[in-house]
């Protein structure tokens, strides 16, 4: 919402008047109209995200009757997408950390409600694109529906048949860009990592002599492959300085985050499992689930070597680049450890004969 005195629908979790006149003047001053509701019960706030159109749930994290994790569980077990972010006051890490993986979309101090209007705004452009998405969703469905009507002679069948594999195709694009956005949105860094990581893994897949098929859905995956990262918090995806073990490990979730968003995706192609084994390493020291060798699909040991070959070389939030050299002698000298041997003979031989491009 760029618009000054946008109307914006809200529902209040919290039990201090004077807070929520603090939030209020904060929401006003960052260009917002808020229409408010405020609750302090699990019966109230069901009552209201069934009935009435919000665009956004602001809770307190403590109140006598309700909490921040019981307000989540209400709005998980309603199933309807409306951002909730905890407004509060002091909380500690493991709290706020909680809260993120029961489903928050981020967490606010009350002393410090400056961030609040722009965590508002990330949210209601993250929930359009979700909304964009499922429309992409509904429309493929109906187009296939149509079409698996209009079948009624082999002949008419099979023709029709190409036709509905282009257009899942088309669709699954469409999905797949709009998933994209919103991992841009999110992580502006992302683009040019996963492009220029997913142009390297084409380029191997190529000369490995790998069928069409292989490439077309290592082609999809590498656009994607990040999107679990839509779960991090943003302040820690750009964090500049050395990570804490907490943020590490919630990092660490991304894989299989992006694996339970895409599960359900309808595709020619493994991407979730591709996305999901990214991170795993010949000897199984990877992560999320340790596999090792031919358990890791071939799609995934190429994204791997080409994402290490690609961060290593490029400027992280956190440090400089390292440089090309450092990363082809990391995957050379892993070689057979933890990347796959004939992967890391194919990118090493692309660069040396400067077919890297």
């Amino acid at each position: 919402m760029n618009m000054k005195d946008q109307s914006l629908r809200v529902l209040m979790v919290d039990d201090s008047e004077d807070d929520i006149q603090l939030i209020i003047r904060e929401l006003k001053k960052g260009g917002y109209n808020p229409v408010y509701e405020r609750v302090e019960t699990a019966d109230a706030m069901k009552k209201n995200i069934e009935e009435k159109q919000l665009d956004i749930i602001l809770c307190d994290y403590e109140m006598p009757k309700f909490n921040a994790p019981s307000a989540i569980t209400v709005l998980k077990k309603a199933n309807i997408d409306i951002p909730i972010i905890i407004v509060s006051g002091t909380i500690g890490e493991e709290t706020v950390i909680e809260c993120m993986r029961l489903g928050a979309q981020d967490y606010i101090m009350k002393g410090n409600l400056s961030r609040l209007c722009p965590a508002i705004a990330r949210e209601l452009k993250d929930a359009e694109v979700r909304s964009k998405k499922k429309q992409a969703e509904f429309q493929r469905e109906a187009e296939l529906d149509a079409l698996r009507q209009n079948i009624t002679e082999y002949k008419l069948a099979e023709e029709k048949l190409q036709q509905t594999i282009d257009k899942l195709k088309h669709v699954i694009d469409a999905s797949m860009q709009v998933m994209v956005s919103a991992v841009e949105t999110r992580d502006p860094y992302t683009y040019g990592h996963q492009l220029r990581s997913t142009n390297m893994a084409c380029a191997i897949a190529t000369d490995m002599g790998l069928d069409q098929d292989k490439k077309d859905g290592i082609k999809m995956a590498g656009g994607i492959y990040e999107i679990g990262n839509l779960c991090v918090p943003a302040e820690i995806l750009s964090k500049a300085s050395k990570l804490s073990n907490i943020e590490i490990s919630l990092i660490k979730e991304h894989s299989l985050r992006g694996y339970e968003m895409l599960k359900n995706v309808g595709s020619p192609w493994p991407l979730a499992e591709i996305v999901y084994q990214h991170h795993e390493r010949m000897n199984g020291s990877g992560y999320p689930r340790n596999l090792t060798g031919d358990e890791i699909l071939m799609e995934s040991r190429i994204l791997a070597v080409s994402d290490v070959l690609e961060s290593m070389s490029s400027r992280r939030p956190y440090r400089p680049a390292l440089g090309l050299e450092v990363a082809l002698e990391e995957i050379e000298k892993n070689k057979g450890i933890l990347y796959d041997n004939a992967v890391v003979d194919t990118c090493l031989k692309l660069f040396r004969e400067g077919r890297n491009s």
